[in-house]
């Protein structure tokens, strides 16, 4: 006799075993504390780009909402509740953008890629989500003489460097960290099979912004330090990564105009499970 869906209870495939688990859904009896960990330490770098560019990447029902800033987020992250104290690195590339609805009107960041270092937290953000996450390398944050140094590769190949350098705790007159918090924007998309036939799912979610540290009771801010940073993007071949270096092309060919903050924060404590992301209408 062939097995049943337990009604309401969270599937991926493959579903034989029975639900499967992760942040959203975790075994009976384990008890996360989301006041002390994870412990993360973010470097994040703004800068102004080309409104007209970043309009070209937004889905349908998506504009542009203020200024044309970019924001890199590549966040380290250690000792995570729903990964018994497992870590892993991700990148998010986003900017302000309000999704206008039959029923909702949102404005927040949108984020145009989630790239992660692991498959757990890309299976279950795209499935359950919606959320854009691919998977890349994303090796250790390098620290030295005031200076840190972020990168993103896909099998050896590096097609992001960030470099931070001058950190120090004094805020410049110059830095910016007014940026939406209301939340991320992004759009669910899954092929039908076969591939002629309709999508099996396309359209909006809104999940909180898991990065807002000072609107979420849970997460603490232990320090930042601000610095000056050095964005390179170099161009991507079909043979460097096959499969998105359109993806790193598309983000390399954002324009630079200037830059608006460069920071790392230290935190801990999270947010949580970021269960109650919605379908937007």
């Amino acid at each position: 006799m062939s097995y049943k869906f337990i009604p309401n209870a969270r599937y991926r495939m493959p579903t034989h075993f029975g639900p499967m688990y992760g942040p959203r859904n975790i075994p009976a009896g384990v008890v996360l504390d989301h006041t002390r960990f994870p412990v993360s330490t973010i470097v994040t770098y703004r800068f102004l780009s080309d409104a007209a560019a970043l309009e070209a990447a937004l889905p349908p029902g998506f504009e542009l909402a203020g200024e044309p800033v970019v924001s890199l987020d590549i966040a380290y992250v250690t000792q995570i509740p729903w990964l018994a104290g497992r870590g892993y690195n991700l990148a998010l590339v986003s900017w302000p953008a309000t999704f206008r609805g039959q029923q909702d009107v949102v404005t927040g960041r949108f984020a145009a890629v989630l790239f992660e270092s692991l498959a757990d937290p890309i299976l279950t953000g795209r499935d359950e989500l919606g959320h854009p996450k691919i998977y890349c390398e994303i090796p250790p944050l390098v620290e030295a003489n005031d200076t840190v140094t972020a990168r993103l590769a896909w099998d050896g190949h590096e097609f992001l460097r960030l470099e931070v350098a001058g950190l120090s705790t004094t805020k410049p007159s110059d830095a910016d960290e007014r940026f939406p918090t209301d939340g991320w924007l992004q759009w669910k998309y899954i092929p039908g099979t076969p591939h002629t036939a309709p999508p099996d799912a396309s359209y909006p979610t809104h999940s909180p912004d898991p990065l807002a540290a000072e609107i979420h009771p849970n997460m603490t801010i232990d320090s930042r330090r601000y610095g000056r940073g050095t964005l390179s993007r170099p161009q991507s071949r079909w043979e460097d990564m096959p499969t998105v270096f359109n993806v790193a092309n598309g983000i390399a060919a954002l324009p630079h105009y200037e830059q608006r903050l460069a920071v790392v924060t230290q935190t801990h404590g999270w947010i949580g499970d970021v269960g109650d992301t919605r379908r937007l209408y």
